[in-house]
Parts: structure tokens; sequence; C-alpha cells
């Protein structure tokens, strides 16, 4: 029997939040949220109680900022020895720039999904959320600039990393988009060889995509929790529960799990993905 048939994955992504305060026309947010809803402190605890994940990601399909405990929630699973990050639009970064600095998180990822979207105040709040945390003498957040490739900003990879270097981050990690379409994959190695070379030339850290599996890295490595308490194989198959974190036991979530696993290949959706 496959160890992915009962062990728990090592990273809990657990959305904290369906709201959020852009509209990115890539984002597949009206997809899976009809309505905006945030996770409580209480139901969060509780989550916590029950995970047996090293690594927490606090979120989903909404901004994260935009949960008001957020920040006593990263407080609460750093005490109880989490590895806690999150990925921000950072329009909402800097009034808490200062507590999410002190809050024992681990590390926080910038999206940055085009050049164009990086507006002034995004860039401002950026640079002072680097400032705040250079002046607090911390080596954590580590900061990453998150890129998830598309067709329509493969061409500005080298300008966002000049911008990554200009904030100072540690590392720029880049996603596949889903769905990674056979255009961009016939594309990827030539892809990745400008992000390397650029990234050394600039002196930049940058993290690429894994190699596409099956299972993929998502599934293999990631337990998804919807802010409902729904749990689902990834973010992107949020339409599939597989239990509930609520009411159903760990046990028997897992099981789901597995028999999920098994049809995986089959599966219309997951077949065609490549991220």
């Amino acid at each position: 029997m496959s160890i992915l048939n009962y062990a728990i994955p090592p990273i809990l992504q657990l959305e904290t939040t369906t709201a959020c305060n852009l509209g990115c026309p890539s984002c597949l947010r009206s997809i899976f949220c009809s309505s905006d809803e945030s996770l409580s402190f209480d139901v969060f605890t509780r989550i916590i109680g029950v995970s047996k994940s090293r690594y927490l990601t606090l979120h989903g399909w909404g901004e994260p900022l935009l949960n008001p405990d957020l920040i006593e929630m990263i407080m609460y699973a750093a005490a109880c020895r989490k590895s806690v990050n999150f990925t921000t639009n950072a329009t909402l970064l800097a009034d808490k720039a200062d507590a999410l600095i002190g809050s024992g998180l681990a590390a926080i990822a910038f999206s940055l999904p085009d050049i164009d979207r990086c507006t002034p105040e995004i860039a401002g709040n950026i640079r002072y959320f680097m400032e705040r945390r250079e002046a607090s003498k911390s080596k954590i957040p580590k900061t990453h600039i998150n890129i998830v490739l598309l067709e329509e900003n493969i061409d500005q990879v080298e300008k966002m990393l000049a911008l990554a270097k200009e904030f100072g981050v540690d590392i720029v990690t880049f996603e596949r988009s889903f769905p990674w379409t056979p255009v961009l994959q016939e594309k990827e190695h030539s892809l990745f060889a400008r992000i390397s070379a650029t990234a050394r030339t600039l002196g930049c850290k940058v993290r690429l995509p894994l190699a596409h599996t099956s299972p993929c890295p998502l599934m293999r490595y990631t337990l998804f929790v919807r802010c409902n308490g729904d749990v689902a194989p990834c973010c992107y198959r949020a339409d599939v529960v597989l239990g509930k974190i609520h009411s159903d036991s760990m046990v028997r979530i897992m099981q789901s799990r597995a028999r999920f696993l098994k049809i995986q290949k089959s599966d219309p959706v997951c077949s065609a993905c490549r991220v």
C-alpha cells in the first residue's frame, strides 16, 4: 500500500476567507466562491487541533488579510510549532506590517500576476514591508514574490524579476497557471531557461515549478481545506468534497482521499491538468 493512502500530507492549505478586494481576470475565485465567507478563530483552532501537518499555508480563493483574525491565527499556529505562510495581493499590507513581522510568520508571498497590476500602492506597500522587516532585524518572515505564469505574462518575466530584485525579496517563486495549456507546455523549457538566465544576471534567487507528476505535487504534499470545512483534493478541485474536517475523522478523510487518488488519472479535470 502506498504511503499516499494513509499519510497526512506535510502541508495543510487552509482557506481563511473567500472574500477578495481585487478582481484579477486570471483568478478562478468566481468559479469556486458563491459568497464571501471567513473562517472564525474558534473553528481555526479546532482545525489546528486535529491537523498533524507541519506546514500551514493560510490562503485559498480569497485575500487572507481580509480575515480580521489572521494575525491571531498566525500567532496561535506558530505557538503550536507550525511553520506558517500565506500569499497576499499586498493591497492591505502596510497597516499590518509590524504585526505580521512580530507574529511568528515564517514566510509571506506577494502575488504579482503581471507587471501592470503592480500599482504604485502595491509596490509601495511591499517596499514598506521590506523596510520594516529590516528595521526589526528579524530574519522572518522570509519574503517571496509569487508569479503565476500565464500566456499574457510570459513576455514580462525579465521585467518582473528586475522588479523583485528592486524590492529586495528573498526569493521569486514561479507557478504554472491552471490550466497549463499545450501551448505553454511547449514553451516551458525555453521559458524556464530564460528565467534562470535572467536570475543569474540579476543575482536573484528563483524557484521554478516542480516537474509535473501523477499524482501531482499539490495532491502529494498538500491537504486543502476550505473556510467552510470542506476538504478538497486541491484548490483547483474545490468542487470535490473528500470530507468535512469539522465532523469527519482524519482517518475517514484520508481514506476518501486515497479513493480519489485511484481515479485521479481518469478524472476529466485532473487528467488534463499539468500544474
